[in-house]
């Protein structure tokens, strides 16, 4: 066991740098796979890639409690999940299972990373150098497409935004988000300033041209926190290193602003504007023929109908109204009718809470929200607490599977699994929170033997702290973090898509590398134990 182990130790680096190196190929490789229906292949090799990773942490690791504690904590739940399956009528145990693989991936990855950096700091450096690379071909694989005439949108229907050989779209919005970061952050640690330049340069283009909402808004994000890290470091570094590396940032910050009207972003906004006043220009015809009274209309206007209803007299009144919106024939019966099939037209109104806005009833993402909360409502204490199964987000041909991750993760493991799942995400919080009050700590004791200065001594010392902490290393692992979260929330496909869970374990294992050797805050009481 230790020749492998020392075997593996001696070529750790090579492992990281192509296993970083390799995502956007493999991506490729699914998109391909995908037009002649080979993605059980790319599907098995994803999980096949996972099981290995699993393996090297496993094999590497000093503590391996802490891996058979979270395979026992897995096997446990979902030998109950699966009970409780069995309970109410297994439809596919595989495709159940296979779900949860999906799930998984971030805390193996994270697990094993984290593993992989314990004693080997040094590591994060190939982390961030693999990350840069992987960032360079996804826009050779981006633009290959595009140059050879053969253009891929991101939103193909409408031929808006910039892809390339990437089979999801969200997904590849959510790894270009995420990898953008830490590009930055290696072309500035090469020491050249062109490769930095082209490192601030290229990020932001590719979100700009890829036309989601979360690229285009992830520009200023990234870039002023970028901005912010720099200004830090007045008073440490000269005042013309910082304008160095501000000013590039600055500037593609402004040709943004100057461009944004150009941007697929607002130009998508625009199409889904121009096609939702069609709608409600509909919507308003169908309310006006409904001979409703002026107070029905009024209360469907304003929302929050559900919690307004008095009477069973208004209750008919409204769904007399609104039955022409909602119908199988009506105006977004193209959207409720699977519903209306499965659930019943009534309870679908009232879960639309009997809106007539088309922002609500034209969100995709809202009517796979409003479908599983259906599905869970039907469901008996004991499944809220474990979950339902993945074949629940299945209705006919239709796919309900939530885009939004933590909703997802949620209706599929239950009040239990999501305990469980937050947390993992707590354990880093935890790390940051307790370091950063490490440094704060430390500096109050400087600023008490130096107590110059106008400000407050507690604020001096949460500056000074602060400026401790946040390190330009510290800040891109952790906006990188941060934006995980964020887009697994707002966007989604991040934790449940292995090709964007990579990314993100990544970040999360070497926020902890950095946190975690960081000494915490001295509670008083071992002040005392100490200077007995």
């Amino acid at each position: 066991m230790q020749k492998i182990k020392d075997f593996l130790e001696d070529k750790l680096s090579g492992m990281v740098l192509a296993l970083m190196v390799a995502q956007p190929a493999m991506d490729v490789a699914s998109y391909f796979a995908a037009q002649y229906g080979l993605t059980a292949i790319t599907t098995l090799l994803r999980f096949g890639l996972l099981a290995l990773v699993a393996l090297l942490g496993l094999l590497l690791t000093d503590h391996k409690r802490a891996y058979l504690i979270l395979y026992a904590a897995i096997a446990v739940f979902w030998a109950a999940h699966m009970l409780n399956c069995f309970r109410i009528g297994y439809i596919s145990p595989v495709s159940d299972t296979g779900n949860l693989l999906r799930l998984l991936n971030f805390p193996l990855y994270a697990l094993t990373f984290i593993t992989v950096l314990k004693g080997r700091p040094q590591l994060r450096r190939v982390f961030y150098l693999g990350i840069f690379i992987a960032f360079l071909e996804i826009i050779l694989f981006t633009a290959l497409p595009w140059l050879t005439g053969h253009p891929i949108h991101t939103y193909e229907k409408i031929e808006v935004g910039v892809l390339g050989w990437f089979l999801i779209p969200s997904a590849q919005s959510a790894i270009i988000v995420l990898t953008a970061p830490l590009s930055i952050f290696a072309a500035y640690k090469s020491g050249k300033y062109p490769v930095y330049l082209l490192g601030v340069f290229l990020p932001v283009a590719l979100m700009f041209v890829t036309g989601t909402k979360l690229d285009f808004y992830s520009i200023f994000i990234i870039g002023g926190a970028y901005i912010f890290l720099f200004l830090l470091r007045i008073g440490r570094k000269p005042r013309s290193y910082v304008l160095k590396y501000t000013l590039p940032i600055f500037a593609v910050l402004l040709l943004t602003v100057v461009f944004r009207g150009k941007s697929p972003m607002v130009v998508r906004n625009n199409m889904t504007a121009y096609s939702q006043n069609i709608y409600g220009n509909m919507i308003a015809d169908s309310l006006e023929n409904s001979g409703a009274d002026q107070e029905t209309l009024d209360l469907i206007h304003q929302g929050g109908v559900t919690a307004k209803i008095s009477s069973e007299r208004q209750l008919e009144n409204l769904r007399r109204t609104v039955l022409p919106i909602y119908s199988d024939t009506g105006v977004y019966g193209f959207r409720t009718s699977e519903l209306n099939a499965r659930f019943g037209m009534y309870n679908v109104m009232e879960f639309f809470d009997y809106t007539d806005s088309p922002a609500v009833l034209s969100n995709t993402r809202q009517v796979k929200l409003n479908y599983a909360q259906l599905v869970w409502h039907e469901k008996d204490i004991l499944t809220h607490f474990l979950g339902f199964e993945y074949s629940d987000f299945l209705l006919g041909d239709s796919i309900y599977d939530l885009e939004n991750d933590f909703p997802g993760v949620f209706y599929s493991v239950g009040y239990i699994g999501i305990v469980l799942y937050m947390l993992i995400f707590a354990l880093f919080f935890y790390e940051v929170f307790r370091a950063l009050a490490g440094n704060i700590q430390r500096a109050g004791t400087l600023e008490r033997e130096n107590s110059s200065g106008i400000a407050p001594r507690w604020l001096r010392a949460f500056w000074r702290g602060l400026r401790d902490f946040l390190t330009l290393e510290t800040g891109a692992v952790g906006m990188c973090f941060l934006l995980a979260m964020i887009a697994a929330q707002i966007s989604g496909n991040v934790l449940r898509r292995p090709n964007v869970t990579i990314y993100f374990a990544v970040a999360a294992a070497c926020l902890y590398s950095l946190t975690s050797s960081q000494p915490g805050p001295v509670l008083k009481a071992q002040e005392k134990i100490e200077n007995l």
